[in-house]
């Protein structure tokens, strides 16, 4: 039989409704969830193809569709965004589980359909401020390098990644250069690090990286995974990415998050913050920021139920 890389509409009908389980992970950036008063503002101009998948797939099985949407921030614009794409009313949002340690207590979350924010960032992460006199990208990038140097200097094993923000208005490539410039040793594009091969095998990569098979090859340029009793001879790293790039990502013994810029809202911060501090490991966050960005950020101090710990410029965390 003639093999073909297509369906027809009649093929893709019948296999959408044969569907019986949907899992969407990072559903937040699946659809078209409106968060900030211009997003409200602005028209959907087309579904996404998450969305039309999803409600073809609910209309075709009848609701039958066992659906699990995934994140680790979820809130209203997202339960109402879900609730629409599923054919649901407003009022009919579905409900948000959150892993406990209880089954009984999750039975009860169950039959209730209440839940608590889904991911919060773990206790044993601090999280710092630290206002620069100058408000441009190139102030606030240049106090961020000065901050790294002085943690290598300081210890040779420092592990820290380096995050754009989206307003930061740095490019990964300048940022470099600009880390280089300040003697920071070695800083690297984090993904020109997974993709040091040149290869096809970046999701194979990037799984070892998430640590579901340890932490690269002998002969890989990632951060190798090592014992309690090697972590302080090995050599540290320095890892350079987007904002848009941090989700989902694990790097092991990550100690030091460096924000420059603000994150683009709580639910970034908490993905940006959930990079360090895993597994029961102590991690620090240092937000490089202008006097206007750090006001606007302790404005999230009681919704992320953290606190920031301000810093000045030389003072060591």
């Amino acid at each position: 039989k003639e093999q073909r890389a297509y369906m027809t509409k009649m093929e893709g009908k019948v296999f959408l409704g044969s569907v019986r389980w949907l899992v969407m992970d990072e559903v937040d950036r699946l659809l078209h969830v409106k968060k900030s008063r211009m997003d409200k503002m602005s028209k959907r101009k087309h579904e996404k193809p998450a969305a039309v998948l999803t409600s073809a797939i609910t209309r075709l099985t009848l609701g039958s569709t066992q659906i699990i949407a995934a994140s680790a921030t979820v809130g209203r614009p997202l339960r109402r965004e879900l609730a629409r794409v599923l054919g649901l009313p407003s009022n009919e949002c579905p409900p948000v589980l959150r892993g406990v340690g209880d089954e009984a207590e999750m039975d009860n979350i169950m039959e209730s359909g209440e839940g608590g924010r889904a991911v919060t960032i773990p206790d044993t992460v601090r999280h710092y401020v630290l206002p620069t006199d100058g408000s441009s990208s190139g102030a606030i990038l240049t106090s961020a390098a000065l901050m790294v140097r002085s943690m290598q200097q300081k210890s040779s094993s420092t592990k820290a990644l380096f995050v754009l923000s989206k307003n930061c208005g740095m490019t990964i490539h300048n940022t470099l250069g600009v880390l280089r410039h300040f003697g920071v040793a070695e800083p690297k594009s984090l993904l020109d690090v997974l993709e040091a091969d040149g290869t096809d095998l970046l999701i194979e990569v990037h799984r070892r990286v998430s640590g579901a098979s340890g932490l690269g090859e002998s002969n890989s340029q990632l951060p190798q995974k090592s014992t309690s009793s090697q972590e302080e001879e090995d050599e540290g790293y320095v890892l350079v990415c987007n904002e848009d790039s941090v989700r989902g990502l694990h790097l092991d013994a990550l100690q030091t998050v460096i924000v420059v810029g603000r994150p683009a809202g709580p639910d970034e911060y908490t993905h940006i913050a959930g990079r360090t501090g895993r597994a029961g490991n102590r991690g620090n966050v240092v937000n490089v920021v202008s006097f206007e960005q750090a006001a606007a950020l302790t404005s999230w101090e009681k919704m992320l139920n953290i606190d920031f710990i301000p810093l000045e410029e030389g003072e060591e965390i």
